[in-house]
């Protein structure tokens, strides 16, 4: 039997087991997302077959994050909901009329980019007796999907903090990792198949933010897709790609207790610290230091997904170079 449950077309399966998502859970579910109105960029996040996501952590479009919000349980479905594409609505403020005679020099044919005072850019969208009507929306703003999922399983996120071996997930994992600069680390983390959510922050934090602590990314993995020594791959790979380009001075400070850059695998568990020993006790060129997981606090939302919300690709296995120094 079925029924509606909310105006947005989410329709409730009778199923023996009720989930009902709150924020902070990991939700799977089989998903297709359809471009509407013939919007059809590259997608940055994976839009069709099986994901899972934590909600609430960003990694997806937030309108999938307030769909399954809106009283979801194990078995629900919604058909065809539309959702912003990520590229946020227009915003009327930023559509101008500016008189002709100010753009005398400029090329204002219908549709042609333009660049105000040499770095402001928008589109010609009108050209009127006396002026010409430009736009400085992103050109995909007002941008939209055609949702469709349906839920397939919900879980309570693991503990975030140290416990000697997992207990409040049978397969999902937390890890913590320091690797210059978060912003890459994470996006590396996010195109990984088996991670479920990250966020960024510091670790070590002792009180207040301080020079001490790391900048870092906590990830939380299906441990039945990736396991702890790949994620540690992942980070080793990562400090390869990108310590190539620091300069040598920055490299010395690898060694300076408060250096907010410095490099460190935090584990949760017992198993996590010896995988980590295990790998870098032959070699560790990267100054790595191996600590249990001590407080660690969320960055600002601004520094989220940073290089996703950038335009660089998230979507699973993405092999594209990550613009990002660290």
């Amino acid at each position: 039997m079925k029924e509606d449950i909310t105006t947005n077309s989410i329709t409730a399966t009778t199923t023996t087991t009720t989930r009902r998502v709150q924020m902070g859970d990991i939700v799977t579910m089989d998903l297709a997302l359809v471009p509407e109105n013939s919007f059809v960029p590259e997608p940055l996040l994976d839009t069709r077959g099986r994901i899972s996501f934590v909600v609430g952590w960003g990694n997806y479009l937030p309108g999938l994050h307030e769909l399954v919000l809106q009283g979801c349980d194990i078995g629900d479905a919604v058909d065809s909901v539309s959702i912003d594409a990520g590229y946020g609505h227009p915003d009327p403020d930023l559509i101008l009329t500016i008189p002709k005679h100010k753009l005398k020099k400029v090329d204002t044919r219908i549709g042609r980019v333009i660049y105000l005072q040499g770095k402001y850019q928008v589109r010609v969208t009108d050209i009127q007796p006396d002026a010409i009507v430009v736009d400085a929306n992103p050109p995909l703003a007002g941008t939209s999907y055609a949702c469709s999922f349906q839920v397939l399983n919900v879980e309570s996120l693991p503990h975030l903090t140290y416990s000697k071996e997992n207990t409040s997930s049978v397969y999902y994992q937390v890890a913590t990792f320091a690797l210059g600069c978060f912003w890459g680390a994470e996006l590396a983390y996010m195109r990984t198949p088996g991670v479920v959510g990250t966020k960024v922050g510091y670790a070590q934090v002792d009180g207040q933010q301080s020079l001490s602590s790391r900048e870092s990314v906590m990830v939380v993995y299906d441990s039945r897709v990736v396991s702890y020594d790949q994620l540690l791959q992942v980070a080793m790979d990562r400090l390869t790609e990108t310590n190539t380009t620091m300069l040598l001075g920055t490299l010395f400070q690898q060694e300076d207790e408060d250096y907010i850059y410095k490099h460190g695998f935090y584990y949760h568990t017992e198993s996590q610290r010896q995988e980590a020993t295990r790998l870098l006790q032959t070699k560790n060129r990267f100054g790595i230091e191996v600590l249990r997981i001590g407080q660690w606090k969320e960055a600002d939302e601004f520094h989220q997904q940073y290089l996703y919300k950038g335009g660089q690709s998230a979507r699973k296995g993405a092999k594209e170079k990550i613009r990002c120094y660290g």
